[in-house]
């Protein structure tokens, strides 16, 4: 019997909109790759497989898809919406007999098939097209079949959870019992994210455990029987991570809330950055800064946060999924989103192409450009600020609106049976103040919930005549006979504080945001295809400082620019005083090992520091004195 455990319900995500700075980045990614993509590279172009050619038919169009769709529509952009339907109804109209669908040359793949489902989810949302549940339905059917004789494996094994999340969602839209006994069949047949996530079996990086130079000419259908090859893939954990949560869902027989908790913990804790991000290139890669972390797997971290949010109702992961967001998404892609890292690195002063100590990444791994070492990235990061948009606002019951993740937004739901429209206006994450502006209300009582970040002491609220307390979890709850034009003030005072990480060394952090050593950077065009430009970065000013965590801190604010995280003019700098390191200098490209307290002498300076997110080069993760 299952037991539906849910937390919060998700708005359709039609109910939620960008506003203010969050639209603009919106904007910044469809003037940028998002929006050029279909036209200048042909892995998702109109020979695409997906459209029945005869180019690229595996994931890169599916992945492309998943943000392409939800970032049209917000933009109500109806180029790319066209676009995207070209895709859609050939998909649809791909469908065989059996259940089974798209192009002809991958149709043994099963995984390119869930992340094409996952596309349909948001197109159906938007458009309600009767097609798609039924398409959906079945294509589940079709894997329950086909596995008996065809059986998971690698990828398609590894991203279960993706096909659950599926399966989750159309249950919900059509009450169809059949899909919780097929759901317990493909849950049986999914890689066990659910124990690796319960005591993590790679607490070292994945070379401890097997060397690139000994599998990589194994043959790769093979490699699971010998290695865990997918079991340490990153991107496949940070889908993965999302397994206990759709399990908990459906069956109600583990506590998944604390196998998540715990399995988050042991990645940050072996794997993790202050970013947010689990290092990974290709595949776990212990704690140190200079290790990196690929795009996809932030992308993918962030979605998988998002549906256990939902499942579990847990503040924390609102925390993780914000500091994600706001840190590791736009430190890995350009202002303008023209080109992108496949690797980003917590220590980052050199990003060019020789070798480093990637596990089985290329030397051009964390260069900016079109498709550095690999195009998966260059499909796959679309769906990152498009998708986040649909984890701002959820539902409690059926008479309480949960303010969980905060960005500039305008949601537009039913509560209590009547219609409430609310606007939240700020400047979040850069400045600490919230202001929800209240349009259409309900007739009777509402109540709002307002996450409060696990970083803030002492939130302040101001709402004429509301009733204001605080719920179990923390959670401001605020409950009144709205009125149109009523107004809910907060503010979460950000305070200056230093976490520890790898080799005791610390990160500033105020807020959700991370800070980075403020470096001036020289970018290095040395290649263009289409207009588009690769480019190697290197450091043009010193970078070897240690902090003192003893002396007066400054923060200073300034007007959020057009380009939220600008490089140039960044909307927070943080002023402290440190000291020049001689002995940590430049090796291949990466820094030497974070030096120890006793290296650090010499003459006090000012140091200056700006949000991660706003950074190409940076040093986030310092030595201290």
């Amino acid at each position: 019997m299952r037991i539906d455990s849910r937390k919060l319900s998700r708005l359709n995500l039609t109910e939620v909109r960008p506003e203010g700075w969050m639209k603009r980045q919106l904007e910044i990614q469809m003037n940028g790759l998002s929006g050029i993509l279909y036209e200048m590279w042909d892995s998702v172009g109109s020979y695409s497989g997906w459209l029945g050619g005869t180019g690229e038919s595996w994931e890169r169009a599916p992945y492309y898809l998943d943000g392409l769709i939800p970032l049209s529509y917000y933009l109500k952009d109806e180029k790319r919406w066209d676009i995207c339907m070209r895709f859609v109804e050939w998909t649809l109209n791909s469908q065989t007999e059996d259940g089974n669908f798209g192009p002809v040359t991958t149709r043994s793949d099963y995984w390119s098939r869930y992340a094409m489902l996952k596309v349909l989810i948001q197109y159906y949302e938007i458009t309600g097209d009767e097609r798609v549940l039924p398409f959906e339905k079945n294509y589940f059917a079709y894997v329950l079949r086909e596995v008996k004789n065809r059986p998971l494996v690698n990828w398609s094994r590894a991203r279960v959870p993706d096909l659950l999340y599926c399966m989750k969602w159309v249950y919900e839209k059509t009450g169809d019992e059949s899909i919780l006994q097929m759901a317990r069949e493909i849950d049986g047949h999914s890689l066990d994210w659910i124990s690796f996530m319960d005591i993590l079996p790679f607490p070292r990086p994945t070379s401890y455990y097997m060397t690139w130079e000994n599998i990589e000419n194994i043959n790769h259908n093979e490699l699971d029987k010998i290695v865990p090859f997918h079991a340490t893939h990153i991107v496949n954990v940070t889908m993965g991570l999302k397994h206990p949560a759709l399990h908990q869902y459906f069956f109600g027989d583990i506590d998944g809330a604390d196998i998540t908790r715990r399995g988050i913990e042991q990645l940050e804790h072996y794997h993790g950055t202050a970013s947010g991000c689990i290092n990974g290139d290709e595949h776990l890669s212990g704690p140190d800064p200079r290790q990196g972390a690929e795009l996809c797997s932030v992308v993918e971290y962030m979605f998988s946060l998002s549906v256990m949010l939902e499942i579990f109702g847990d503040t924390a992961l609102a925390d993780k999924l914000e500091k994600l967001a706001y840190n590791a998404l736009p430190a890995t892609i350009t202002e303008d989103y023209m080109a992108h890292q496949y690797l980003q690195q917590a220590n980052q002063v050199q990003a060019d192409i020789r070798k480093r100590p990637w596990y089985n990444n290329r030397n051009d791994a964390s260069i900016f450009g079109l498709e550095p070492n690999f195009g998966c990235c260059t499909a796959n990061m679309h769906q990152g600020w498009p998708k986040m948009i649909n984890a701002l606002w959820y539902k409690e019951g059926e008479d309480t609106l949960v303010s969980m993740v905060f960005a500039p937004s305008r949601v537009e739901t039913v509560i209590g049976g009547g219609r409430v429209c609310v606007s939240l206006k700020t400047e979040y994450p850069f400045k600490d103040t919230l202001r929800y502006c209240f349009g259409c209300v309900p007739p009777e009582k509402l109540t709002m919930k307002v996450r409060v970040p696990v970083w803030c002491k002492q939130p302040e609220v101001k709402c004429p005549g509301a009733e204001i307390a605080q719920d179990e979890n923390g959670m401001i709850v605020i409950t009144k006979v709205f009125c149109e034009g009523d107004e809910i003030w907060i503010r979460f005072p950000m305070e200056v504080v230093f976490s520890h990480w790898y080799k005791d060394s610390v990160a500033v952090e105020r807020g959700p945001l991370v800070y980075g050593l403020d470096i001036k950077e020289r970018f290095e065009v040395i290649k263009e295809v289409a207009g588009v430009k690769d480019y190697c970065v290197y450091a043009e000013s010193d970078w070897n400082y240690a902090l003192s965590l003893q002396n007066e801190i400054k923060v200073e604010e300034s007007e959020l620019e057009a380009v939220p995280f600008n490089k140039k003019r960044p909307p927070v700098r943080i002023h402290m005083k440190g000291k020049k390191v001689p002995s940590w200098k430049l090796e291949n490209g990466n820094t030497t090992e974070i030096p120890d307290k006793q290296e650090i002498v010499g003459d006090t300076g000012d140091v200056s520091l700006i949000p991660f997110g706003c950074t190409n080069l940076r040093i986030s993760q310092f030595p201290w004195y």
